[in-house]
């Protein structure tokens, strides 16, 4: 997994499964047998999306077994496990957005700014570098790299004059553009950002996430727009499936739209009337 470069987050989330897979049978396990698998799946007593998160990682665990000659056959293979619910979007009111901008430490205030108004991720934040703020081009964007984004999709994403005077204080040096506080050299990392927004958010009062500041962005994007693709560019999501997934649609344009289906000349008269 490290080889593939994939998230150190989702590493240590496949490790910790299959220690708990590991804790559960009496068997080593590459001696497991579907059966006991099947019972270890049984016993798991979480949220249906949890399930399948759990299981999903014993299945690639096993199937890398078999592909690695470990294994004849993955002894995962068929696991059931639920399906995953629809999650509405869940942007962070307006309203609150603004008062914990407001009330942001200059640290954390830009990071706000780059969520809300620009939709980057805690990893894309984290690891954004001066000259990727590409600050002087017509129009300004933010160049996200390969390295540095879930999924290794290059985007250019647009800046708004907002976020454009809004980072200028952070952009008079080289390397990376917020510099951590411990004395370590190299970036934040995803989960300090995380971490510190949060915390903020819940001092002013907000229940909300950082990655809801990433669904306002979307949101407010496809609001002015009407382009799901062009929302999902600016994301970085492979499909416009996972961007309809960020994207909360207007209940009053909704309902404007449904008043004006036509009806039977009766019931318009009547209603008129």
């Amino acid at each position: 997994m490290r080889l593939r470069d994939m998230a150190a987050s989702t590493i240590r989330r496949r490790s910790t499964v299959i220690g708990w897979v590991a804790n559960y049978l009496d068997v080593p396990l590459l001696e497991a047998t579907p059966a006991q698998l099947r019972d270890w799946r049984a016993s798991l007593n979480v949220a249906p999306d949890a399930v399948s998160v759990y299981v999903s990682h014993c299945s690639q665990f096993y199937r890398w077994c078999a592909r690695e000659g470990l294994l004849d056959g993955s002894p995962a293979a068929g696991l059931p496990a639920p399906r995953r619910g629809r999650r509405l979007p869940r942007p962070i009111a307006e309203k609150d957005l603004l008062g914990a901008l407001a009330a942001a430490p200059d640290r954390i205030r830009p990071w706000l700014v780059l969520a809300g108004w620009a939709g980057l991720r805690a990893k894309e934040i984290a690891l954004l570098r001066r000259d990727m703020v590409l600050d002087t081009r017509c129009p300004p964007v933010i160049l996200i790299q390969e390295n540095a984004t879930k999924g290794h999709r290059e985007r250019l994403v647009p800046m708004s004059a907002f976020v454009v005077d809004e980072l200028a204080p952070h952009l008079n040096g080289r390397g990376w553009v917020f510099h951590r506080y411990d004395g370590n050299p190299g970036p934040n990392l995803p989960s300090t950002i995380s971490h510190l927004v949060n915390v903020h958010l819940h001092d002013c009062g907000i229940a909300a996430s950082l990655h809801q500041l990433r669904h306002r962005f979307a949101t407010e994007l496809y609001k002015a727009s009407h382009d799901i693709r062009a929302v999902q560019e600016a994301l970085g999501h492979q499909s416009p499936k996972v961007t309809a997934g960020y994207v909360a649609y207007d209940p009053g344009v909704a309902a404007a739209a449904v008043e004006d289906i036509p009806v039977p000349a009766r019931l318009r008269s009547v209603r008129e009337a």
